[in-house]
C-alpha cells in the first residue's frame, strides 16, 4: 500500500482503494469475517466481483473496514513502519472531498446537506459523458454481458464489474479510481440522525451523471455489505 499526501486534507492517502490481496492479510487474523463473501463475491448470484488480489475488495461493511485500519495500525506500529502518534483510519467527508479537489466549495452542514450541489464537477474534470480513461463505470462492456443495461452510452472502460486497481487516469494528487470501481466508505455519519455512513466516488455500477458528481454522497447502514462497496485508507498523525 501506497499513501502519498494530500495537502490540503493533512493526511496521506492510500494511492489505491484497499485491494482483495490487503484485506486478505487482515481477515487471516479474525476468524469472524470467514462467510461475510469478501473474497469471493458474486453479482446476482452468478458474476464474479473483485476476482483477483488486484482488484479493490468489495462487499466489506463500514465496520469490517475499521476494523481492518485498527488491525493494520497494530501491525505496523508494532514492526516499526509507522510510530505510535500515527494511526490508519478512514478519511472523513470532508479530507474525501478535499482529495477529490473540491475542499472548500461546498456549503452544508452535513453530507447530507452538501451531496450531489457541486454541478457538473467530476473526479476526471467537468465534461460528461467521461472522457477515456477515466475510471471504471457501468459501461458498454457491461452492456455487452449483462444486457438491457443502464450505461454510459458510447463509454467502454472494458470491464463488466470492477477492475485492478490502478487501471486508470489518477487525479492530481496521484490517487486512483475516486471516480468508479467501488464506492469507498468514510468515518461520518451522513445526517443528524446518526444512522448511516457516508460512501463516496461512485462503483462500477454507476452510469451518472449525478451519481459520478465528486459532491454526491451515498450512505448505507455500517453493518451494510455490497458488491460495490469498499473502502480506501488513510495515515494521519495523531494529536
Amino acid at each position: 500500500m501506497v499513501f502519498v499526501p494530500v495537502s490540503v486534507a493533512g493526511v496521506k492517502f492510500s494511492t489505491y482503494e484497499t485491494r482483495v490481496r490487503d484485506f486478505a492479510a487482515f481477515a487471516a487474523t479474525n476468524p469472524k469475517l470467514d462467510g461475510t463473501n469478501w473474497n469471493h463475491a458474486l453479482y446476482h448470484g452468478v458474476t464474479p466481483v473483485s476476482a483477483g488480489p488486484d482488484y479493490p475488495v468489495v462487499n466489506v461493511s463500514w465496520q469490517d473496514a475499521t476494523g481492518f485500519c485498527e488491525w493494520l495500525t497494530k501491525t505496523e506500529q508494532a514492526a516499526g513502519k509507522i510510530t505510535m502518534h500515527q494511526s490508519y483510519r478512514l478519511p472523513t467527508d470532508e479530507e474525501w472531498s478535499d482529495a477529490a479537489g473540491i475542499g472548500g466549495g461546498e456549503v452544508g452542514a452535513t453530507p447530507k446537506e452538501k451531496s450531489a450541489k457541486l454541478e457538473n464537477v467530476y473526479p476526471w474534470g467537468t465534461q460528461f459523458p467521461p472522457p477515456p480513461g477515466a475510471g471504471n463505470f457501468a459501461d458498454q462492456a457491461a452492456l455487452n454481458y449483462f444486457t438491457n443495461w443502464p450505461h454510459i452510452e458510447g463509454y467502454n472502460d472494458g470491464y463488466v464489474t470492477t477492475a485492478p486497481v490502478g487501471s486508470f487516469t489518477p487525479n492530481q494528487f496521484g490517487l486512483f479510481d475516486l471516480a468508479g470501481n467501488a464506492l469507498e466508505w468514510c468515518a461520518d455519519y451522513y445526517d443528524a440522525g446518526q444512522g448511516q455512513r457516508v460512501l463516496r466516488g461512485g462503483a462500477w455500477i454507476n452510469c451518472g451523471p449525478k451519481s459520478l458528481l465528486s459532491s454526491y454522497r451515498e450512505h448505507a447502514a455500517p453493518h451494510r455489505c455490497s458488491v460495490v462497496t469498499g473502502f480506501r485508507c488513510v495515515l494521519a498523525e495523531n494529536p
